[in-house]
């Protein structure tokens, strides 16, 4: 079984010229512009959820981009293209810039991690923000794009590690590089007549590695049952990525990462990540708590989310279509007074009319001119004129204060 998996490599995936349009596109470049979007959509989703505005979920996602492809390329012209500092430049091409500034001339995992945790800190200390909700909320968004960039450097060879031996089983995970290809420290250390060289393809490893932790990380974020304390999400991310770059980096060869005091600056970077998630780890357990959402699960916050836009769409198309709110909202209370007066006007008109048919029922027919009504048994009934209007008689027992009360 070992021989049948040893005699069975991962096919060399030759990487895609890049596309020239004054500036060179790489392939790898647009994968990781992929990543950083899904990143961003997933971000955002989870920071609704908890109800941050929009405009600090547009600003910590700006900050973080931003410093963070800064940090990538400048911690890599420092860690590992030092001795190219001082090459010559021009203004044009850009390709002849600066190295500093050719931002597309290389990066590195560790230093974008670096530049954007400087991003952050600065975008949180400026707005006062909560550290901790604001952590979880940056890693659910960079863990997954940073994931789909280790698809780009699985395809264009970017990380190749050291050979293979390919009578080991663990060598199907191997990839046949060609010998000619610009790999002179594989050629150099494994000398042979053979067309390929099987080494590792790092960026392929770490990759497979992070699907899991990402499926981790994900559902401790997203479920609506026994939420995590608020930090968790961050922290984790540092205690499981940590582990699986401090040893894959025991397999680039010096001269792609060149060690300083025994380590690569990703394995010093490993052990500082995972010092730092250890200990805050502890603090979050300890005195913690999770943060507060806006509605029982994400999906229910999508949804009244989606119905408060499509209110202030309808409010936009209304005023776009020429009512202005303002106006809209006036004729809306004017037809609600005309409706209300009309009730009301209804409503005496019914009274009116229960007094007229009581005042028939409850009086008798006025006596002739010059008469005298005759006597009642409370008492004689006083004269009248006729024509005059008659008061319906009180009840009996008399009149409380000597005044007659008409019935409403």
């Amino acid at each position: 079984m070992s021989a049948l998996l040893a005699a069975v490599a991962l096919p060399f995936l030759k990487p895609p010229a890049p596309i020239d349009i004054g500036v060179p596109i790489q392939v790898f470049g647009m994968i990781v512009a992929a990543g950083v979007l899904i990143g961003a959509a997933l971000l955002r989703r989870y920071a609704e959820w908890h109800g941050v505005s929009d405009e600090h979920i547009r600003g910590l996602t700006g900050w973080i981009t931003v410093a963070g492809f800064l940090g990538a390329h400048e911690f890599d012209v420092i860690a590992y293209q030092w001795d190219r500092i001082s090459e010559p430049w021009d203004i044009w091409p850009v390709s002849h810039w600066p190295l500093p500034i050719r931002f597309w001339d290389g990066i590195s995992s560790y230093g974008g991690f670096v530049g954007g945790a400087i991003g952050f800190a600065i975008y949180v200390w400026w707005k006062r923000l909560p550290v901790r909700l604001f952590a979880d909320i940056a890693l659910v968004g960079l863990m997954p794009a940073f994931s789909i960039g280790r698809i780009g450097c699985t395809v264009v060879s970017d990380h190749i590690g050291s050979a293979v031996d390919t009578a080991k089983w663990y060598a199907a995970l191997a990839m046949d590089y060609p010998r000619n290809l610009n790999m002179a420290h594989l050629a150099e250390h494994y000398p042979g007549t053979s067309e390929y060289i099987r080494a590792w393809n790092l960026g392929l490893i770490e990759f497979l590695y992070l699907i899991p932790v990402n499926a981790i990380l994900l559902w401790l974020a997203f479920r609506s049952k026994k939420r995590p304390n608020a930090g968790i999400i961050a922290v984790g991310a540092g205690l499981l990525y940590s582990p699986v770059r401090f040893f894959l980096d025991f397999l680039r060869p010096d001269e792609t990462d060149p060690r300083h005091l025994g380590l690569t600056f990703a394995q010093w970077a490993a052990i500082a990540a995972f010092g730092v998630a250890a200990y805050v780890a502890a603090r979050v357990i300890k005195n913690g708590k999770p943060a507060e959402v806006v509605a029982p699960t994400s999906g229910e916050a999508q949804r009244r989310l989606k119905m408060i836009l499509k209110e202030e769409a309808d409010a936009a198309g209304a005023k776009k279509s020429g009512k202005s709110t303002s106006s809209t909202t006036a004729e809306r209370d004017a037809a609600r007074d005309t409706a209300k007066d009309k009730k009301v006007s209804e409503a005496e008109d019914k009274a009116a009319a229960a007094d007229e048919t009581e005042g028939d029922e409850g009086v008798d027919d006025p006596p002739a001119k010059g008469t005298v009504s005759a006597p009642d048994i409370d008492g004689p009934k006083p004269a009248v004129k006729a024509g005059a209007a008659i008061a319906p008689s009180p009840p009996k027992g008399g009149n409380k204060g000597g005044k007659n009360k008409r019935k409403r």
